[in-house]
């Protein structure tokens, strides 16, 4: 049996952080198939409440482009060419496209 990597989105929406003469701007890429974590932290030990950081992981094959630290980012796939105010931003990136098969091989993003 093999087992390919885990997804629960049809796919992210990334919004590329770039200067054009001294001013932000952005360019948009999608992937198809991703995972999206919320993350949760412990209060007191007896509740769980979400820490406003999500856990992202793109499956090597969702997509030619690796975000980077200050890219912006949404759930779904999105037309706009800015990001929505509710578009978080990445915070760090893992690049394991290189590391072991090409079924488990992927990016890794913590987006606060």
């Amino acid at each position: 049996m093999v087992i390919d990597m885990i997804t629960n989105i049809p796919g992210i929406t990334i919004w590329e952080w770039i200067t054009v003469d001294r001013a932000p701007a952005y360019i948009r890429h999608t992937t198809a198939d991703a995972y999206w974590q919320p993350s949760y932290g412990e209060t007191d030990g007896k509740d769980r409440t979400p820490d406003n950081s999500v856990f992202v992981s793109i499956p090597a094959t969702s997509t030619d482009y690796c975000p980077k630290t200050d890219d912006r980012v949404v759930s779904g796939i999105i037309d706009d060419d800015l990001p929505p105010k509710t578009a978080l931003t990445v915070s760090n990136v893992k690049d394991l496209r290189a590391i072991g098969s090409p079924r488990v091989q992927h990016i890794e993003l913590i987006l606060k």
